[in-house]
This record gives structure tokens, C-alpha cells and sequence, in this order.
């Protein structure tokens, strides 16, 4: 080993021990060192100037590394432990949150078969809270979810009764446990519907109450529920009196999808049938709820078709076709409330056909959508329909217009119009005895 290699490396050593505490009187003492050398004639100036530039680049690699480590220290301890949301306990890691806030203008017209205009402006909102828990290495989930108003088949409350709180009461819309396996899942409690209907058919703020199962095989999805719509109070009943015995609505769906956007999904409903008469709870306060659970035993066929264009746009077809077995039983019986004092026959059908264009789920997006509905006097139960389009009555045909804009990921606008007149304009049963009807619906929502 050469004078010079000898001596850049126990300079070079040197200045690393001594860059160490990277002070300022250390890398004085390096320079010092080298002066004496140099005017011992040990150094000439180049060597000198070449180790010192040596030194110094090893100093300053020394300085990068020391600062990184520190840094990266600070971040272990400072960033990296701070949450990127408010901290759960760990019995509620398995705990998701969610929910959204409407607001609504809500316009609607009722004609009466007299001629008689109806008209109704108010401004609205909803609110839902919920929460689902996963049960820790379990199957298990518990799910609840908090709505604003009581009725059965809406969540509305309106603006307007100078500043009071009493619409605005929060109450149980879900209270469920779910049991989830690798095909198949068992859902008890109030919870939403799992079946595939059109909005025609099923409103969308209605939660079962019951049991519901599901399994999946290939292509089908097979899907039954069991729910409580009437719970009677046996302490009532009395001999020569009304009958008191609870009622349900038995579902059963066989749906098939080709997992390229064609799905037809045929179901099965039926009610055990009797009238409430001394309900525990239920307070049948819908659109236009019907006390009586006599006579419908509904099949229907719900279908869509889903696809894009060359462009990307995606387009559906929808809709759907059913009868009511027992449509004729009900629209004459004299109990019923359906039966208007003449014999009636051949209006147990409901249909619906609709088209979407586009699909507003993710900020910037759009969609529209036209459908004609047809839901005759005998066909359908207006407990489960649809209670913005025509009042939720029955013998009504019309149509729903609809446009979607999201502006955010959680915020969106919609503007929705129906109408609807009515079929047999001679059917004077309270269920289906409005003329022509017009909604209009503008609403901001905010999902979080």
C-alpha cells in the first residue's frame, strides 16, 4: 500500500469518527491535521486538496445518513402510530359505520273522480344512521339502523312546524343478526328485503320483519323469507267477535343472472290471510295502508337486461309481469275492502317496462331513466308498493321519469317526476278510486 492510500485512509477514518457527532470543532481538527502534514512535506497540496475532498463527501454521506435515521425515527413514532381515523376499541375493530341525510321537495297533484284538484307543496328530509358489527373471527353480524318518521313506507319528515322537534323523533328502522357461510346466509330480525323487485312493486324505506334465507348455486340464487306483518293480540278475542290470529307474508325467488347483465329473477308471495284487528304494534300508517291480508297470492317474473356500448355507456332494460291468483276472491269479496258493491273480474295484472341510461354512482357521473307502470285494481297490495306514484294506490297506469347527477362521491342530485291516472274509472273502492295523479320529487342526498 502506498504513503498516500496509507494516509487517505486513516484520514478518512478519522474524519468518520470524528463526524460522528457532526460538531464543528471536529472537522476543524481534520483540516488542522492535514495542514501539519502538508507543511511536513509528509502531503504536496494536491494530495491534500484530494483528501479533502474525499473527507468531506464521506462527511456529508455521514450527515444524510445520520439526519435519515433520525428522521425516519420520528416518523415511526409520531406518524406512523397516529390513526387515520377515530380509534375503535379492540372489541369494536370489527364495527362499520354508515348512513345518509336527504333533503326533498315534494310536490304533488290528486284529482279526485269528481274533478276535484288536490294540490300539495312541502319541503322534507331523512335521515338514517346505522352500524353493522362483525363478530371477531364468527360469522355473526349485528346490524341496526336508526330513521327519522314512523310510517312503514317512508322516512320523510317535513319542514315547517316553526322550529318543533316532534317529527324529527329517531326511531328502529333494522335490528337484525346475520349468519353468513361461503354460499349461503340466514338474516333474523327487522332488516332490509333481499329480494330483486322494481321499485313498482317494493318501496324502497320497507324492512322486513323476519326471517330471510339465501344460497347460491352456479348461475341461481335461491332466496325465502318469513315475515310478521300482523302480530294480534289474543287477549282480545271473544266468542261472536272478529277473529284474532296473527298473519305473514311468505316470498320464495329463484333468480338467474348469466353474469354478463341478463337477469330473470321469477318469485312467489303470498299472505296467510286475516284482517288486523288487534295488532300489538303495527300502526299501518304507509301511504295507503290496507288492514286487511285476505286473498293475494302473487307470481311475477322481475327482468333486466344490462350492457355497454361501444363508447362505454351502459344502458338497462327492466321491468317486470305478474298476476294476482287471487284477484277475483278479492276485488268481490263483501268484507274486503277492495269489493266497490259490483261484481268485478279480470283485474288481477300488474306490469311494469322501463329503460336506464347511464349509472350516477362516482362523482361526475349521470344517469336518466323513463318506465310505464300498470297495477290493476285486484293485482297488487298497496302496503308494498311504491308509495311516491299515485298515492301508492291500485287501478292506476302511468309513468316515472327520472334524472341522477353525482357532483361528489357522496353528494347527489335527482329530479323525479310520475304520473298516473286511473284504469277503470268506474272502481270506486277506497284502495284504487283516485283519478289522475302528478308527483314531483327534487332531492339532494348526502352519503357518508
Amino acid at each position: 500500500m502506498t504513503r498516500q492510500k496509507l494516509l487517505k485512509l486513516i484520514l478518512t477514518g478519522w474524519a468518520i469518527f470524528c463526524g460522528a457527532g457532526l460538531s464543528y470543532s471536529q472537522d476543524a481538527t481534520t483540516d488542522v491535521l492535514i495542514d501539519v502534514l502538508v507543511r511536513k512535506g509528509i502531503l504536496t497540496q494536491v494530495e491534500a486538496a484530494e483528501i479533502e475532498a474525499e473527507v468531506s463527501s464521506v462527511m456529508e454521506a455521514q450527515k444524510t445518513e445520520i439526519v435519515n435515521a433520525a428522521v425516519a425515527q420520528v416518523e415511526s413514532k409520531y406518524v406512523s402510530e397516529a390513526p387515520a381515523s377515530v380509534p375503535m376499541p379492540s372489541a369494536l375493530s370489527g364495527l362499520q359505520l354508515y348512513g345518509n341525510a336527504r333533503f326533498r321537495y315534494h310536490y304533488e297533484n290528486r284529482e279526485s273522480r269528481s274533478g276535484e284538484n288536490n294540490d300539495r307543496s312541502r319541503w322534507r328530509y331523512r335521515l338514517r344512521l346505522g352500524s353493522i358489527y362483525s363478530f371477531k373471527e364468527s360469522p355473526f353480524s349485528l346490524g341496526v339502523q336508526f330513521e327519522t318518521a314512523t310510517s312503514n313506507d317512508s322516512n320523510n319528515t317535513n319542514f315547517g312546524g316553526f322550529f318543533d322537534k316532534s317529527g324529527g323523533g329517531i326511531n328502529v328502522g333494522r335490528i337484525y343478526l346475520a349468519y353468513k357461510g361461503e354460499d349461503w346466509r340466514i338474516t333474523f330480525g327487522k332488516h332490509e328485503s333481499p329480494f330483486y323487485l322494481p321499485k313498482m312493486l317494493w318501496d324502497g324505506d320497507l324492512n322486513v320483519e323476519g326471517l330471510s334465507e339465501s344460497t347460491t348455486l352456479g348461475n341461481w340464487t335461491f332466496t325465502a323469507g318469513q315475515y310478521i306483518i300482523d302480530e294480534e293480540n289474543e287477549s282480545r278475542e271473544v266468542v261472536g267477535g272478529p277473529s284474532v290470529a296473527d298473519d305473514a307474508l311468505l316470498m320464495a325467488q329463484a333468480a338467474w343472472s348469466n353474469g354478463e347483465g341478463l337477469k330473470f329473477a321469477p318469485i312467489f308471495m303470498a299472505t296467510t290471510g286475516g284482517t288486523s284487528n288487534f295488532s300489538e304494534s303495527g300502526t299501518f300508517a304507509g301511504a295507503n295502508p290496507v288492514r286487511y291480508f285476505h286473498d293475494f297470492v302473487v307470481a311475477a317474473v322481475p327482468f333486466e337486461y344490462g350492457f355497454k356500448t361501444d363508447n362505454g355507456a351502459r344502458h338497462k332494460i327492466f321491468g317486470v309481469w305478474g298476476t294476482n291468483f287471487k284477484g277475483d276472491e278479492l276485488i268481490n269479496d263483501p268484507d274486503s275492502p277492495f269489493f266497490d258493491g259490483t261484481s268485478q273480474s279480470s283485474k288481477n295484472q300488474f306490469a311494469n317496462l322501463g329503460y336506464q341510461f347511464g349509472s350516477a354512482k362516482k362523482a361526475g357521473q349521470k344517469q336518466w331513466s323513463a318506465e310505464y307502470r300498470l297495477m290493476e285494481a285486484a293485482g297488487y297490495t298497496p302496503n308494498l308498493s311504491d308509495s311516491d306514484w299515485a298515492g301508492g294506490e291500485v287501478n292506476q297506469a302511468g309513468y316515472v321519469i327520472n334524472y341522477k347527477q353525482m357532483f361528489t362521491d357522496f353528494f347527489g342530485l335527482s329530479v323525479t317526476y310520475f304520473a298516473g291516472d286511473s284504469i277503470d274509472n268506474d272502481y270506486m273502492a277506497s284502495p284504487g278510486n283516485l283519478g289522475n295523479t302528478q308527483v314531483l320529487l327534487v332531492d339532494g342526498e348526502i352519503k357518508f
